[in-house]
C-alpha cells in the first residue's frame, strides 16, 4: 500500500483528509450485511494455495455472490494483467455494489452495516459523517459515480523472468487531476484531444462482426480515426457503455453526443491502451441503426 505522503506526491499534493482501511474479513462481513452482490464472472476463475488459505473456485456467468465468494472475485489476479485486471474487478464489484445497494431500501440495513464498520473497519470518519456518506451514496446517479486508476503502462521487462511494474503517466495524472479535483492547469480543455487524435478501443458483447464493423465505419465518418478493436467483451450488454478508461469524461460525452446512443462511465474497466472503450451492446445492431436513421 502507499503512504499518504506519496499519494499526495503522486496526485499533486491532494493530501487525503479521511480514510478507510479495510482487511479481508471486513470485505467478507461488508457484502453479507448488503445482501450480496450479482455480478457478471468473466471466465471460470479456479486457484488454490494453502500457505496463503487462498481457495478460489468461480464458475463463468452472471451469478449473485456472497461475501465469500465475492472475495474470491476481488482476490483473483492470475490472467495476463496481473494486479491490474484485479483492480478493474474491484472497480466492476464496486459499481455492482453501488448500483445494487446503494439506494433508500438499504438503508433498513444501516444498523448492521455500522456494526460491521465498528468491528472490523479502520477509519478515521465519525459516525455522523459514515451516516451522512450513506445517505449521499444512495441518491447518486450511475453516471456521476466514478472511479479512477493511476494512469500509466506496464513496464518492459528485460527478460521474461524480470518483476513487472506499473510506471505512472504523470502528464496524464496532471490531466485527470485537473478535470476531477480541480488542480490548476488553467486550459478551457486540459486534455486538449482531437477526435482523431482520441484512442478508441472497441469490446464487442453482440458476436456480430458486421456490428462491429458499422460501428468502426460510423466513428471514421466523424473524425475518429484511430480505432482498434480489442478482445471481447464477455457479458452479454443490452446498452452499449462508453468508458473514459482514463479519466477524460468531457471526450467520452462528446463521443456519445456524436454517435448518439450508450451509457457513460467514468472507469477503468476497458482496453489499458485506449482513451475511451465503447463496450458494445445489444442498442447498437444494425437493424436498430437502421430504425434510428430512417
Amino acid at each position: 500500500a502507499l503512504s499518504a505522503k506519496t499519494v499526495s506526491r503522486l496526485l499533486d499534493g491532494v493530501t487525503v483528509d479521511r480514510y478507510v482501511r479495510v482487511n479481508v474479513q471486513a470485505i467478507e462481513k461488508l457484502i453479507d450485511a448488503l445482501g450480496g452482490v450479482t455480478v457478471y464472472v468473466p471466465k471460470d476463475m479456479k486457484y488454490v494455495d494453502n500457505t496463503q488459505h487462498l481457495y478460489i473456485d468461480l464458475k463463468e456467468g452472471k451469478q449473485h455472490l456472497d461475501g465469500a465468494k465475492a472475495l474470491q472475485f476481488l482476490r483473483f489476479r492470475y490472467d495476463d494483467l496481473g494486479d491490474i485486471g484485479r483492480i478493474q474487478r474491484q472497480q466492476t464489484l464496486m459499481r455492482s455494489l453501488m448500483e445494487q445497494t446503494l439506494n433508500p431500501a438499504t438503508l433498513v440495513r444501516l444498523p448492521k452495516i455500522l456494526s460491521v464498520i465498528q468491528e472490523y473497519i479502520d477509519t478515521n470518519l465519525s459516525l455522523e459523517e459514515i451516516i451522512a456518506l450513506v445517505g449521499f451514496a444512495s441518491n447518486i446517479t450511475r453516471e456521476n459515480a466514478q472511479m479512477l486508476m493511476l494512469p500509466g503502462e506496464f513496464n518492459t521487462p528485460a527478460t521474461p523472468n524480470s518483476p513487472s511494474y506499473w510506471m505512472p503517466s504523470y502528464e496524464q495524472i496532471n490531466a485527470m487531476m485537473a478535470e476531477h479535483f480541480d488542480r490548476g492547469y488553467q486550459q478551457e480543455n486540459v486534455w486538449e484531444a482531437a477526435p482523431s487524435s482520441l484512442r478508441i478501443a472497441i469490446q464487442d458483447s453482440t458476436e456480430r462482426p458486421e456490428a462491429v464493423q458499422a460501428l468502426v465505419d460510423q466513428l471514421g465518418t466523424q473524425g475518429y480515426s484511430n480505432v482498434t478493436i480489442s478482445r471481447d467483451w464477455e457479458e452479454p450488454l443490452e446498452v452499449t457503455r462508453i468508458v473514459a478508461q482514463q479519466g477524460d469524461t468531457k471526450s467520452a460525452q462528446e463521443l456519445r453526443r456524436d454517435l448518439g446512443f450508450g451509457e457513460l462511465r467514468t472507469e477503468s474497466t476497458g482496453s489499458l491502451e485506449s482513451d475511451i472503450t465503447i463496450q458494445l451492446g445489444q442498442d447498437w445492431l444494425p437493424s436498430n441503426q437502421l430504425k434510428m436513421q430512417n
